[in-house]
């Protein structure tokens, strides 16, 4: 059985030109003078291609549902449950409740006892989720147990619980409506005399307990990391745009030839204000281990998973997510998941396959013919921020950059993904009345071309999703690295943004959503820039320039690129204060060169605004004091307003008053940047 990643596959197929002498005909068909769609053709015609481009079948044992793999995880949970040993209780519910037989979405309530093995974990990790002190989606699961089945004689173990939770929840009379109904139905249960009063004295004294008001009483701290996977909602937009919501008033969208679209600051900018919250367009989980830890749709993490129906491999956060994902991609692609984790693609590749199998062939040739019908009055670019097709189609995929060998690579790719789509997802191949669509030879080159078309888009503007990990060890320390890559996303607005080696804003992730905010003073007129890769403070210039021009084929020219600025290790430690006229380092108080003394608020005979410098030196020797402080309370991942207010502050004073790059100014940027990833996706972890 051929289980090879695409990346065999290529080899095989070049190996294949290579002994027939092919490679140099074949090469002489790929380059700038030819389209995507005249690209693909060809190679699809290519004898090698159909021998070798072939989807393999992938390894359905990693993905398929069974009532004895679900009763072995529900074994081994329960035995950890014993041991009070409840979060590996709960990873082996999980992973219980992923693996039993599922109902379709939609499918009738009288589901009889071919789903036990479901209600059974779900009943299960309603106890853990009792003991862990979860008692919402404790209620949640044991309701979800009685629905999927759980067995008759059993259920009033489950109405026990549910009454304990709302209980504790304070919602007094809804536990009393759940004890009327589990006394009422105690005559049904198969129960003898003494059991059946030991039940009846049990329910009545949880009666008793919902006379009175509610008391709410304070629960425990011990698990809370284990469940908190970062606020609900990312910080909102400072001042948002009436006409666009996700964008700040203070940025506008422009265009130059040189620059192409970008944003550019609409009136002075602070740091730390937040200049863009966006949902992504599209997303995909990293197909690994990863699909079982996080929502294939928000790609936020799930300690309570819910399972897709169909699959034990993929899981959504809640029915919300779960109904979205099926209807926006996963429902296609559930089938070949097995296939596409085989070929281990490459993230543009995985994100091009979910936006087109998100669709249908009908839908899709509505769409490009629109787009094309539109491109075809000229080159003025798109200047809008709309959540739809066309944004994805007007990705700059820099296709007249690429060598010939990376535009034949991303044309094998889509020879594979294409016969993925028309041979094996057959929800691609429906019209809107549900009926199947016959192909043509014209449509196995527009979905070809226009996979080749978003792999060459997304490349240049992926998106990264990452998930900061914050030690729950004694140390209590934020992690070092900036976070643990769970997905990748495309985004219309935040594509807009250009690359700088000194940025003036970053980002953090929330799940699928994604905010932009300030790290430096942004005058008005200036261009909101982001980091396409690394910063000069951890690599050098030639590092930076070559990975760049590799990745996204340009040559940076930013002011840490041309004037070669040095690593964080050899910056000045101690700020030094600005003259405000040259900019250079003060002596003192004094600038030698433009002959003034900064030691008052003033202008000088050539109108240079001068400032105060002691006092700013006071100021900003009282705000590192402060800064000191929190700094301990950041990195044990502890924020609030005013610790952030602290830091923003710090930053406002080193960047009026100090000469710049100076460790400082770059250790309070990161600081920032540690409080913003504090506010997005979160995972506590055990340090060792």
């Amino acid at each position: 059985m051929n289980m090879a990643p695409f990346r065999e596959l290529y080899a095989k197929f070049r190996s294949l030109l290579q002994e027939s002498w092919q490679t140099g005909e074949v090469a002489a068909h790929f380059g700038p003078m030819a389209t995507l769609d005249t690209m693909f053709q060809y190679l699809w015609s290519r004898s090698e291609a159909q021998q070798v481009l072939l989807p393999p079948p992938g390894n359905t044992r990693i993905s398929r549902k069974g009532a004895a793999e679900a009763e072995k995880f529900r074994i081994e949970g329960n035995r950890l449950y014993r041991e009070r040993k409840l979060e590996q209780a709960l990873l082996a519910y999980n992973y219980s409740i992923l693996a039993a037989p599922h109902p379709c979405l939609g499918e009738a309530a009288s589901l009889g006892q071919q789903y036990e093995s479901l209600a059974l974990g779900y009943a299960n990790r309603s106890a853990v989720l009792y003991e862990m002190e979860q008692y919402e989606a404790s209620v949640v699961d044991a309701e979800r147990a009685l629905y999927f089945g759980y067995p008759t004689a059993k259920r009033h173990r489950l109405q026990e619980r549910r009454v304990k939770c709302l209980q504790a929840l304070g919602r007094l009379e809804e536990a009393k409506g759940v004890l009327e109904e589990a006394i009422n139905s105690l005559s049904s249960l198969s129960l003898d005399a003494k059991e059946a009063m030991t039940v009846k004295s049990t329910l009545t004294k949880l009666q008793a307990k919902c006379e009175g008001h509610p008391t709410l009483g304070q629960t425990s701290q011990q698990y809370r990391q284990v469940f908190y996977t970062g606020p609900a909602e990312p910080p909102p937009v400072s001042s948002p745009r009436p006409d666009l919501p996700c964008l700040s008033d203070a940025i506008k969208i422009h265009y130059t030839p040189i620059r192409g679209r970008h944003l550019v600051a609409h009136r002075d900018i602070m740091p730390g204000e937040v200049l863009v919250v966006e949902e992504a367009l599209a997303t995909v989980a990293k197909l690994d281990a990863t699909l079982r830890t996080h929502c294939s749709h928000c790609l936020r993490r799930c300690p309570i998973p819910l399972p897709c129906p169909t699959c034990s491999l993929v899981v959504f956060c809640n029915e919300g997510c779960r109904n979205a994902g099926e209807s926006n991609g996963h429902a296609a692609e559930c089938g070949v998941l097995a296939t596409l984790v085989t070929l281990q693609l490459d993230p543009a590749a995985a994100l091009a396959f979910r936006i087109l199998s998100s669709t249908t062939l009908t839908a899709l040739r509505t769409k490009v013919a629109t787009l094309r019908q539109e491109s075809g009055g000229g080159t003025r670019p798109m200047m809008q921020v709309v959540r739809e097709y066309r944004s994805l189609y007007h990705l700059e995929g820099h296709a007249t950059a690429r060598t010939e060998s990376q535009l034949q690579e991303t044309a094998a790719v889509a020879c594979v993904l294409t016969r993925i789509l028309l041979e094996q997802c057959p929800s691609f191949l429906k019209d809107e009345c549900i009926h199947p669509v016959i192909v043509t030879q014209d449509d196995v080159a527009l979905v070809g071309g226009q996979i080749m078309r978003l792999i060459l888009g997304l490349e240049c503007n992926i998106h990264v999703t990452k998930e900061f990990e914050v030690s729950n060890g004694r140390d209590g320390r934020v992690g070092k690295n900036r976070g643990q890559e769970v997905g990748w996303s495309v985004y219309s607005a935040l594509s807009l943004v250009n690359h700088s080696c000194v940025p003036n804003t970053l980002s953090t992730s929330l799940g699928s959503r994604k905010f932009l905010y300030s790290v430096s003073i942004i005058p008005q007129g200036a261009e909101i820039t982001d980091t396409y890769g690394e910063r000069y403070v951890s690599h050098g210039r030639t590092e930076r320039r070559a990975a760049l021009q590799q990745h996204y084929f340009f040559c940076c020219g930013c002011a840490a690129c041309q004037a070669d600025w040095p690593l964080f290790h050899e910056l000045p430690v101690k700020p030094s204060m600005r003259c405000p006229s040259c900019c250079q380092a003060l002596s003192g108080f004094a600038c030698k060169l433009c002959e003034l003394v900064c030691t008052a608020e003033g202008t000088t005979q050539t109108g240079v605004q001068l400032y105060d410098a002691p006092a700013a030196q006071v100021q900003i020797n009282k705000s590192w004091g402060e800064y000191v402080k929190v700094s301990v309370q950041i990195n044990k991942g502890e924020i609030s307003p005013d610790i952030m207010t602290i830091v923003v502050d710090l930053l406002i004073l080193l960047d009026k008053y100090t000469v710049h790059p100076n460790q400082a100014y770059v250790s309070a940027q990161e600081t920032l940047m540690t409080c913003f990833d504090l506010v997005g996706s979160v995972h506590f972890v055990r340090s060792l």
